[in-house]
């Protein structure tokens, strides 16, 4: 993990060599537009349903110019693209409520 952190720009501590994206030296102001790094537990309301929780999260990823008008089609694409399309109305869950799978939380 300590290997996906540096590679995400999160840790601060010295290291040598070159991060590469698609054989070019990383540009960090556009590096974390094109790629999201969720550690291996994200904390999201045990009450969300999948859905909401996708619509948050693309909601916060998009500039305010964009969603002029968003309709929620990219929420749609992204269930479908990530294999949740049949969960979508499903809880997250947690300690009290059931809900998905690990593997379904960490698509989400």
């Amino acid at each position: 993990s300590t290997l996906l952190d540096m590679l995400a720009m999160k840790k601060t501590a010295k290291y040598s060599g070159e991060v590469l994206v698609n054989g070019h030296v990383r540009d960090p102001r556009t590096f974390q537009r094109v790629a999201t790094y969720v550690g291996q537990e994200d904390v999201m309301p045990q009450h969300w349903k999948v859905r909401e929780a996708i619509k948050f999260n693309a909601i916060l990823k998009t500039p305010a110019a964009k969603r002029k008008g968003w309709t929620g089609a990219a929420v749609d694409l992204l269930l479908e693209a990530f294999g949740l399309s049949g969960i979508k109305d499903t809880y997250i869950g947690g300690p009290q409520v059931r809900g998905i799978s690990g593997g379904q939380r960490r698509r989400v």
